[in-house]
């Protein structure tokens, strides 16, 4: 192990040096207030404040009568933070909060098996990129790396600024990557939004992730199915499938392929842009809450999808919303197939309740209109 400083050792002042310690240590003044003074009398260059607290607390505790063999300080070994008990590190370790302890793993590989023996779990995880950054969240802490304007990358953690000559992908998934691998983690809701396919992003999850609830907007909807895939089915309760083009560019395969994926049917909570078809809405049977847009290229029967979700046992509300306010698709049309009583003059709220047949639950219905689009809540009333 490192040895103190050799100046202590070579030097014709040595023993003067010595004994000034020991007055500082008799004096029972704080440690670096006894430095201070020190360096004042020899010179600040003399010695380096590790080597002096090494010497004051061989010195105390040989005043205490704790030490009697001399050759432990006239060669002693140096302690470092590894010498300390795994049970006092372990209890240090405790008192850190998630991000501090997933940066501290990453010092070394004893203090990672410490800190992995703590289950890592964050409330908030969110990652994005774009064409000229990474950035992400852990809990209320951010992180990014990007571009600057001179071309080179700058790198973002906590308070401390690095700028480095390499790929900004590059560079953030050395730090994000461990994160998101740490064993056992587990994470309350994660988002990603990822807008760049680079190969750095390839793995970016490993499988499966135990998250419970994930929200996803990917450059398509491929993308955003693989990264769908990583989740942990059954632990996983909610999902955000809401893309931004994805009604536009999905196919009819895509959208059965996410209904077929065992985390969408494990789920309890869906929320997507994909278009709804009525023959696929006895896949939602087992869902409590859903959000979907209707497919205003076709007809709706909504009388049919009344007296469908009427026989959802797990069901507790849903959204369903119309882009296109067209004929079919207008508040008026959708309470009159409904069988809504409507009142004469402006509206801009129907609510209309249907009574579930052999069951004293009702189905709650308010239609609203938005600017180009129609609004229907629906929410069993037991």
């Amino acid at each position: 192990m490192e040895q103190p400083s050799a100046i202590i050792k070579n030097t014709e002042d040595h023993l003067k040096i010595y004994i000034l310690i020991l007055n500082e240590v008799l004096g029972k003044k704080p440690i670096f207030h006894s430095y201070l003074n020190f360096c004042k009398l020899v010179g600040e260059d003399t010695m380096n404040y590790p080597d002096f607290e090494f010497w004051y607390y061989r010195f105390y505790r040989l005043y205490r009568g704790e030490l009697d063999d001399c050759d432990q300080i006239i060669n002693p070994v140096r302690k470092t933070i590894m010498d300390m008990p795994v049970s006092l590190m372990y209890k240090i370790t405790e008192n850190l909060d998630t991000v501090e302890r997933t940066y501290l793993r990453s010092m070394n590989k004893c203090l990672k098996d410490i800190v992995d023996c703590h289950p890592p779990s964050f409330d908030v995880i969110e990652t994005s990129t774009d064409n000229k950054s990474l950035n992400w969240k852990l809990n209320n802490k951010s992180f990014s790396c990007g571009l600057n304007d001179y071309g080179s990358c700058s790198l973002k953690i906590l308070d401390s600024t690095i700028i480095r000559n390499e790929c900004y992908f590059k560079k953030g998934m050395e730090y994000l990557s461990p994160v998101l691998k740490m064993p056992n983690l587990k994470v309350n809701h994660l988002t990603l939004n990822i807008m760049n396919g680079c190969t750095y992003l390839n793995d970016l999850l490993p499988i499966p992730f135990h998250a419970k609830s994930v929200s996803i907007d990917s450059f398509n909807i491929k993308k955003s199915l693989e990264l769908l895939s990583a989740m942990n089915p059954g632990e996983l309760e909610s999902i955000d499938f809401s893309n931004y083009d994805i009604g536009y560019t999905a196919t009819r395969e895509d959208v059965l392929e996410f209904y077929e994926t065992e985390q969408f049917k494990q789920a309890n909570r869906v929320e997507s842009n994909i278009y709804l078809y009525e023959i696929d809405l006895i896949k939602f049977s087992h869902l409590k809450t859903f959000k979907f847009r209707l497919n205003f290229r076709e007809l709706v029967d909504f009388q049919m999808i009344r007296d469908m979700i009427s026989t959802f046992e797990n069901f507790e509300s849903c959204e369903l919303k119309s882009i296109n306010n067209r004929d079919g698709f207008d508040m008026r049309t959708v309470a009159e197939d409904l069988g809504a009583e409507i009142p004469f003059g402006p509206l801009k709220t129907i609510t209309h309740r249907y009574q579930t047949p052999k069951s004293k639950n009702h189905l709650e219905f308010k239609i609203e209109e938005e600017e180009s689009s129609c609004l229907i809540k629906i929410v069993k009333v037991r």
